[in-house]
C-alpha cells in the first residue's frame, strides 16, 4: 500500500525520485517529518565555514527529514543510487533555477515536491539537504535505509505550480476630486488617480509572501494594492513607456526592488507594506498619480499550507 506518492527533490540536473517503483534503484520514502529544532541537537556534522552564508547561523530554524529506503536491482545500481544520496545532499551545491522569479531556490535551496493519490503534483517544500545519513551493513543485502536532513529557510509548504494575477486585462478605472492641495493626502481630493485590478486566489490555509510582482509602462508612482488587507506599496519612480519594468521581490529574508535591472529600493515610500497574499481571493490593484492604457501589474505567487 502507498501512502506517499511520487515526490522528487530537486530540479533535473540533480534529483532523486522517491516511490517510482519504474526505476533502478528504487528510493521509497516512509516518512518526512518537520522538527523545529537547533541543527546541532540533530548531531549533524555542518562544518561552521562551508562557504553558504547562512550556515554561520544555526539557531532557530527547521529541520525537514525525509526518511526512507533505497532497494536497488544490482551491486552497480547500489553504488551508483548511494552515490545519488550522497550528491543531493552536498553542502556546496546550487542547482539550476527553472523559475528565475524564484527566491528560494538560491544557494542550494531546492524544491520537494510531492503528489496526491491522483498522481498529480500538488505540494512543494523549499528545503536545504545538508546531510544524508546512510549506514552500509552486508547483512541487509543491497536494501539501504536512509535519511536525508534538510534545512528549511520558509517553514511553508507552497502549491506545486505557480499562479499568478495579472490586471493586463483590465481597463483602467478613474477617480477625481473637486479640491487642489498643494501636499498629498491619503484620499483623493484634487488629482486624477486611475486604478487596474486582478484577483490572487490562494487556496491554501496559510498567507504566503509574492515571487515577485512585476509592473509595466506607462505609470507615474505606482501602488500596487491588496484589496482584502488594505495594504499598499507605493515606488516613486516613472514608468514612460511600456519597456520599462519594475520588479518586486521579498520574503522574510530578502528584499529587491529594480527598475529596469537598477536598485530604486529607496524610491519605496515609508508606509509602504510588504504584504502576503492571505487564503481565499484577494484584490490586486495598480494605480498610479497617471495610468495609462497598457500598463499592468502581474503577481506570481504559490499557495500556502502549514508545515506543522
Amino acid at each position: 500500500m502507498a501512502i506517499y506518492e511520487k515526490a522528487t527533490l530537486g530540479y533535473p540536473d540533480n534529483q532523486i525520485t522517491f516511490n517510482d517503483f519504474s526505476l533502478d534503484p528504487v528510493y521509497r520514502a516512509v516518512s518526512r517529518a518537520p522538527q523545529k529544532y537547533q541543527l546541532r541537537e540533530q548531531d549533524i556534522p555542518v562544518p561552521f565555514e562551508s562557504g553558504v552564508a547562512d550556515f554561520n547561523t544555526l539557531i532557530g530554524q527547521t529541520i525537514y527529514v525525509i526518511e526512507g529506503v533505497m532497494y536497488p536491482g544490482s551491486e552497480s545500481s547500489y553504488d551508483s543510487g548511494l552515490a545519488a544520496l550522497r550528491d543531493v545532499s552536498s553542502l556546496d551545491l546550487e542547482q539550476t533555477d527553472p523559475y528565475s522569479a524564484s527566491v528560494f531556490s538560491n544557494d542550494g535551496y531546492v524544491p520537494y515536491i510531492w503528489g496526491d493519490a491522483s498522481g498529480d503534483y500538488t505540494k512543494q517544500l523549499f528545503v536545504k539537504p545538508l546531510y544524508a545519513q546512510t549506514v552500509e551493513n552486508t547483512r541487509q543485502g543491497y536494501v539501504l535505509p536512509f535519511k536525508i536532513f534538510c534545512k528549511v529557510k520558509d517553514p511553508t509548504i507552497y502549491g506545486a505550480n505557480l499562479k499568478n494575477a495579472s490586471t493586463l486585462a483590465g481597463t483602467p478605472n478613474g477617480s477625481s476630486g473637486s479640491a487642489v492641495y498643494s501636499f498629498a493626502y491619503p484620499v483623493v481630493f484634487g488629482a486624477t488617480y486611475y486604478t487596474v485590478s486582478a484577483t490572487a486566489v490562494n487556496s491554501g490555509s496559510v498567507p504566503t509572501y509574492p515571487q515577485s510582482i512585476d509592473i509595466y509602462g506607462p505609470v507615474t508612482t505606482p501602488v500596487i494594492t491588496n484589496g482584502l488587507t488594505g495594504e499598499f506599496i507605493k515606488v516613486d519612480v516613472n514608468l514612460n513607456s511600456s519597456n520599462d519594468h519594475l520588479q518586486i521581490q521579498y520574503n522574510k529574508d530578502y528584499l529587491n526592488v529594480t527598475l529596469n535591472g537598477n536598485n530604486v529600493i529607496n524610491k519605496v515610500s515609508a508606509d509602504s507594506t510588504y504584504f502576503k497574499i492571505q487564503p481565499g481571493s484577494s484584490g490586486i490593484s495598480l494605480s498610479g498619480s497617471a495610468i495609462s492604457q497598457g500598463s499592468y501589474a502581474t503577481l506570481n505567487y504559490y499557495d500556502g499550507y502549514s508545515l506543522a
